[in-house]
């Protein structure tokens, strides 16, 4: 019971890693806030593991402080919140419209900003808490994927600015980059991609959802209790380079 009586909620809740994470959580008797797009897919995970379901457009500023203000009503107060909620449109840069460009950075990137400025309003002088941001290791770099790289790239420095600004009131701020994780998102992922990930990983695998979820607790549990400012990489080894042959 690592999270006892700890109120915690989770963005990208219905599904994958934050579906994991909800399920996890709960079974660490967490207090939760479970919030995402899709109202059916949010209401059954919600029944599943006892969770308030919020629904929450994280990349519409009114709709994350509506969801915000739900969950302080209902719970009182928030001692960490995970944000996991993002997408992909994934192009070459010179064949990527700009729409595509201006969707992933307003969701992976506003959507982060908008999500951690809540969870600091909700924590700062009341109590101190954990904010679990999502980077992905595609931030340094990724063929194909200009818009959600630099999307990722400014969450990790959302990160590193946040945990200074909000040290002060013992609000710790992480990020977690995750590689080839087993989800609907990566579920689209062409079969050649697919092998070329898991031959660069120097585990030989990809990724599963409840991975994460288990770097996540460490990092909204006490255990983490003078970590702040960090990215933690949950990919494998990838990060450090392929796998010898």
């Amino acid at each position: 019971m690592r999270l006892k009586d700890k109120v915690v909620l989770i963005t990208g809740a219905a599904h994958g890693i934050g579906r994991a994470t909800l399920e996890l959580f709960a079974g660490e008797g967490a207090r939760l806030v479970a919030c995402d797009l899709e109202a059916a897919s949010l209401q059954e995970a919600a029944k599943a593991t006892g969770a308030l379901a919020v629904p929450m457009d994280v990349a519409d500023p009114l709709s994350v402080e509506k969801g915000f203000r739900e969950a302080l009503e209902a719970m009182g107060r928030l001692d960490g919140v995970v944000h996991y909620a993002g997408i992909t449109r994934d192009n070459f840069h010179w064949k990527m419209p700009l729409e595509d460009w201006e969707a992933v950075i307003r969701v992976n990137l506003t959507g982060s900003f908008l999500v951690a400025k809540a969870a600091s309003e909700a924590m700062r002088e009341k109590n101190p808490g954990s904010i679990v941001l999502t980077a992905s290791r595609v931030y340094l770099g990724n063929l194909g994927q200009a818009n959600y790289s630099a999307a990722k790239a400014g969450v990790v420095g959302l990160t590193r600015t946040l945990a200074l600004e909000l040290g002060r009131w013992g609000i710790r701020v992480n990020a977690l980059a995750p590689g080839f994780i087993e989800t609907r998102m990566t579920a689209k992922v062409p079969e050649k991609v697919r092998e070329k990930a898991i031959a660069a990983t120097p585990l030989g695998r990809t990724g599963k959802p409840i991975e994460v979820a288990y770097a996540a607790l460490f990092l909204v549990s006490d255990e983490s209790s003078y970590i702040t400012g960090q990215v933690l990489f949950v990919d494998g080894g990838r990060t450090i380079g392929a796998a010898p042959a």
